[in-house]
């Protein structure tokens, strides 16, 4: 490979192995396009992998949600959301959501042994579905905040190298942005969430705890 074409590859499997559990092609081109332009394709870089046995690929319908900015955001100072307004937002945007056909990418355990992180593709179509709507922040934010994008850090990586030592952790969030080792603020993908769960999400982490978050 060449280092454009290398660089890529590792963006791809950090991202897959430390940020979240899978990617669709697209996403994956919207991610490279945002920190590479347009000189490397997702789809010749994801079946290089794949040869190397670094990515496993499959092409599935799946209906879910591709963000564009938080619904809610919760920082020092600022109102309290209207939660229950938060849950009907959610509720009608799954109501809407169409299914389409996708190739997705995800990590294989090799790749996690590699990159220090963890490989759980999970198959089961409700949680596949909030999964890549999860991926979709992340892409977002590749695309409009890199800085922020490489702070990432996943839920299964909070789970195992946060939460055994971390109180706020006892709930793990989508994401979190992690600074010089402390989570300085939590992300979450909405789901078909009710306003006692957003209410318990906020009590947690913000009211709790003090950590802002985004709701996306």
């Amino acid at each position: 490979m060449n280092s454009s074409s290398t660089s890529a590859a590792d963006l791809v499997l950090r991202e897959s192995t430390w940020s979240v559990r899978v990617l669709t092609t697209e996403q994956l081109q919207r991610m490279l396009d945002a920190r590479h332009g347009s000189s490397v394709s997702a789809r010749s870089l994801v079946r290089r992998l794949q040869g190397q046995g670094l990515v496993s690929l499959a092409h599935i319908a799946a209906a879910f949600y591709e963000v564009t900015d938080p619904i809610a955001t919760r920082s020092r100072g600022g109102l309290v959301p209207d939660f229950g307004s938060l849950a009907w937002q959610l509720e009608l945007r799954w109501r809407n959501a169409k299914s389409r056909r996708v190739t997705i990418c995800w990590a294989t355990s090799r790749a996690a042994r590699l990159y220090g992180g963890l490989a759980t593709f999970d198959r089961r179509s409700s949680q596949l579905e909030h999964d890549l709507g999860t991926a979709s922040v992340l892409v977002r934010l590749h695309e409009t905040r890199p800085e922020v994008a490489d702070q990432w850090v996943g839920e299964e990586i909070l789970r195992r190298d946060f939460a055994p030592q971390s109180r706020s952790m006892k709930k793990i969030p989508d994401g979190a942005i992690v600074v010089n080792d402390e989570i300085v603020r939590v992300v979450e993908f909405g789901g078909q969430y009710s306003a006692t769960r957003l209410r318990r999400f906020d009590a947690h982490f913000y009211r709790k705890h003090g950590i802002p978050y985004d709701l996306w």
